[in-house]
């Protein structure tokens, strides 16, 4: 069998992308310079790496919030967690909520969501 990696980008991004909430944001792939850019959904892939499985890698997407408001960050918060795990992941870290006056004066959380996949057939397994 040929060694591939999971490429699980395009879905992740498209459920980024369609967050049910009412608070507006950025979809973004890199860190804004800082919180005047208005709320932003950071996300990229954390890790992508092969198992003692051959046929079993494990991937790890982490979702970066970066909000104007403690209630906008509670908001994202949970639109990203429904929407990530709506995919079948599991939220595997979240990070504490902050305010990061170094960012511009932004709140701020930070999560990730991972799973192991079998890579013949392109679905998550325990």
């Amino acid at each position: 069998m040929e060694q591939t990696m999971i490429d699980a980008r395009e879905q992740i991004r498209a459920a980024l992308s369609a967050l049910e909430t009412e608070v507006p944001y950025t979809l973004r792939g890199r860190y804004p310079k800082g919180a005047a850019e208005g709320n932003a959904v950071i996300w990229g892939e954390y890790a992508n790496v092969g198992t003692a499985c051959p046929v079993v890698d494990e991937v790890v997407f982490q979702v970066d919030l970066w909000t104007e408001t403690p209630a906008a960050r509670l908001a994202l918060t949970e639109a990203v967690n429904r929407a990530m795990t709506g995919l079948g992941l599991r939220r595997v870290y979240a990070g504490p909520e902050s305010y990061d006056e170094g960012a511009g004066g932004c709140y701020r959380r930070t999560l990730r969501f991972g799973r192991k996949v079998d890579k013949r057939w392109g679905r998550w397994m325990d």
